[in-house]
């Protein structure tokens, strides 16, 4: 049973009187077993006498971030250069941390500078037509039928001595 409707019914059995025992055993009796704990029911009495009826779960989760995208994209365009310990003292977190932030900016570092990850309009045009140019050659001219390959292998000839 959806855990929302459950808690309803917590509500209604609190304001009843029903202590959390008899609460859980009515609602396993009707819902079926494992429907519900003991233990389940108490926490939710608690927070109903401590006058918490809100229904829905506290939000938990991750706390709020410290980085800024906007503001380590700028600094980044700024000074690409720099590193990611640097990055990462500067906005007082953690390596893995400002190394999450700037893959959400797109990116990476390249020859000891922050590089965007995207290629630009050039590169992918250039990519697109060294395709075409593979798939066109390979439609007129056959051009893997002309591969050879071939693999080594040394042996040893000659007629050896073998002791016996």
């Amino acid at each position: 049973m959806d855990t929302a409707k459950i808690r309803v019914i917590f509500e209604y059995e609190f304001r009843r009187g029903t202590n959390a025992a008899e609460t859980a055993r009515n609602i396993n009796a009707a819902f079926g077993e494992e429907s519900t704990n003991e233990r389940t029911v108490r926490f939710w009495f608690k927070r109903f006498r401590d006058g918490n009826f809100d229904l829905k779960n506290e939000p938990r989760g991750r706390p709020p971030t410290q980085v800024n995208n906007d503001e380590l994209r700028e600094i980044v365009e700024a000074d690409p250069s720099q590193t990611a310990q640097e990055l990462a003292a500067w906005f007082n977190v953690t390596l893995p941390t400002i190394l999450t932030h700037l893959r959400q900016i797109n990116k990476i570092k390249k020859y000891e500078k922050w590089v965007p990850h995207d290629l630009t309009d050039l590169q992918k045009e250039t990519r697109v037509e060294t395709c075409v140019a593979l798939l066109t050659r390979y439609r007129n001219e056959g051009i893997l039928d002309r591969i050879v390959t071939c693999d080594e292998k040394w042996m040893i000839t000659g007629k050896e001595k073998c002791n016996g």
